[in-house]
């Protein structure tokens, strides 16, 4: 018979490891789930080109589903702490799904936008169904490091979604590419209907703003806002960019983007969970700045590679820690509020961020002469979310020092 201390701290040793069957299945869900949205996310902007749309148009449809999405929230933010977040998880792909598989049918712009902003139904309920079930499955001293964790499915969706979208598109065109899309989506659905959800208190649904957003997860929701805006540029517009500078192969940005992010994550994760996460939201932030000063001096692939690998430490690394913050301010039977809050900010961000930056590269382009000077002034602009990000999260660090 073992002693009760050595019992005891094997326990404690299991309770406090992130992994779990739950926590590997919703990886993978995340996984299949972000590649068909890397997969769309990186050639909608070339379909709507290809449709005659010019750079303000691009950043109006990309932007579109954050509408919906900003729409569903305050409806949907009470739902996922009153019933099952399981089957609410299963609606939302559901209607992703279809929502790809329409991308590849549609025949005009203005059908483009109409599919986009159901598809943001789907993803405003979505993201922050799974990230508060995950929430579910981690420990307290662990929950900084397992968010970032998780997002790793992201950073492998990265490698694989963004090349393959624009290898596809051209070698079997849009439709074939959205249908594979979908079914990456049903893939993911599959692995959903394994997941045993664990016992919770469930809230009452009402209507009133305490259950549709956690007043304590809004600072954090408004750093989001802020890196998010900047970060959709990159997503909208990297490509396009490229192209103007004359360099083709520019999957390979994403797939050194996220390669990258498989080191930065997890080492940065850690920190946070020893550190403190303020203290490496500064750091992110930092590399974030850096990378969009590499990308407006970028004129061939080895620039923009450069800004892939210093970016890899920026927003894929701010955007978990900051929604881990959120999480973290809230007991267990408000965190689908909380991650609600969170997503929030960042669709709100993805909702401005591509309107500004398509209406400065055309307000721009003929000032400065050409449409790749205009997205090189463009990145250097939304430097300025990004600094003021930087305001609040050096606000936090000071609030805590005052208070140790």
């Amino acid at each position: 018979m073992e002693p009760s201390g050595e019992g005891e701290g094997r326990r404690r040793r299991k309770r406090e490891t992130i992994w779990s069957l739950p926590f590997a299945i919703l990886m993978a869900v995340n996984l299949f789930q972000s590649m068909a949205a890397f997969m769309t996310n990186t050639t909608l902007p070339v379909l709507a080109d290809a449709m005659g749309a010019n750079a303000a148009m691009v950043g109006v449809m990309v932007s579109s589903f954050t509408v919906s999405s900003l729409l569903i929230r305050p409806f949907a933010g009470p739902a996922f702490d009153s019933f099952s977040r399981k089957a609410l998880l299963l609606a939302s792909q559901a209607t992703i799904a279809f929502s790809l598989f329409l991308y590849g049918v549609v025949d005009s712009f203005g059908l483009l936008i109409a599919v986009r902003l159901l598809h943001g139904v789907g993803i405003g309920c979505s993201g922050p169904l799974a990230m508060s079930l995950v929430s579910e499955y981690l420990p307290a001293s662990k929950f900084a490091s397992g968010i970032s964790i998780y997002a790793l499915a992201q950073s492998f969706a990265q490698v694989v979604g963004p090349a393959a979208g624009l290898y596809l598109v051209g070698a079997v065109g849009f439709s074939a590419s959205y249908s594979l899309a979908s079914a990456s989506v049903l893939a993911a659905m599959v692995g959903v209907l394994f997941i045993r959800e664990p016992a919770r208190e469930r809230l009452p649904y009402q209507l009133k703003p305490s259950r549709m957003f956690a007043r304590e997860a809004v600072g954090k929701a408004a750093v989001l806002m802020l890196l998010s805006a900047s970060f959709s540029c990159m997503g909208s517009y990297v490509v396009l960019y490229g192209y103007e500078r004359g360099v083709v192969q520019m999957g390979l940005f994403f797939v050194v983007y996220s390669l990258c992010l498989l080191v930065t994550r997890p080492v940065l994760g850690n920190l946070a969970d020893r550190l403190g996460t303020p203290r490496v939201l500064l750091m992110g932030i930092a590399f974030f700045a850096a990378s969009y000063i590499a990308l407006s001096q970028a004129d061939d692939l080895g620039g923009f590679l450069l800004a892939a690998v210093i970016g890899s430490a920026g927003f894929g690394c701010c955007g978990p820690l900051l929604q881990s913050l959120a999480l973290a301010s809230v007991p267990i039977e408000r965190r689908g509020a909380a991650s609600n809050t969170a997503f929030t900010g960042l669709d709100l961000g993805m909702l401005w961020g591509p309107l500004v930056g398509g209406g400065v590269v055309e307000m721009l382009a003929g000032p400065l002469g050409s449409q790749a000077a205009a997205y090189s002034a463009m990145w250097l602009i939304m430097l300025v979310p990004i600094a003021a990000a930087l305001a609040f999260v050096l606000h936090w660090g000071l609030k805590r020092r005052r208070r140790g």
